[in-house]
């Protein structure tokens, strides 16, 4: 991901600057908060959140992943380049 943020001509993918070579990488949203421990943005994960395994997201949880995912994708300028329909 470094490589492409960098400009490496081997992973570009903007076809107005050379030969398409990779797709776009993005970091994503950010999933971390602590807890219980309320985010600047309000959210938190309760033990609720998770299956057994601990790792993955519960299907109510899942409604919170889409909405972060959903959030970063029609704000970030790159990703609402090509996610978000233009008339």
């Amino acid at each position: 991901m470094q490589e492409q943020i960098d400009g490496s001509p081997d992973l570009n993918y903007d076809p107005k600057r050379g030969p398409v070579g990779a797709p776009w990488l993005a970091w994503g949203p950010y999933l971390w908060a602590d807890g219980l421990t309320v985010r600047s943005d309000g959210l938190t994960w309760q033990c609720e959140d998770f299956r057994n395994d601990g790792t993955h997201p519960s299907d109510s949880a899942q409604r919170k992943v889409a909405e972060l995912l959903l959030n970063f994708l029609v704000t970030d300028p790159m990703a609402r380049e090509w996610f978000v329909a233009t008339p």
